[in-house]
């Protein structure tokens, strides 16, 4: 299970670092664009916090069921 868990933990960076690629990107252009694309940059960055924080739940799932498939199996 344990070269699961370092998949799993490869996956999670490589999103995260994804996520926040996009959210940082997405803060600079709120700077710079006029104030009625403000509400929808702001809307976008919400969401990705919130895709941040359900790939976060999904692969500490994940994880948890691999970690019983290998109880089971022991």
């Amino acid at each position: 299970m344990d070269e699961s868990n370092k998949k799993l933990d490869e996956v999670a960076d490589q999103l995260n670092e994804n996520i926040l690629a996009v959210k940082g990107t997405l803060e600079l252009i709120d700077t710079s664009v006029e104030d009625e694309l403000h509400p929808l940059l702001i809307k976008a960055v919400a969401r990705m916090d919130i895709i941040q924080k359900i790939s976060d739940e999904m692969l500490a799932a994940l994880k948890s069921c691999f970690e019983k498939m290998g109880e089971t199996r022991e």
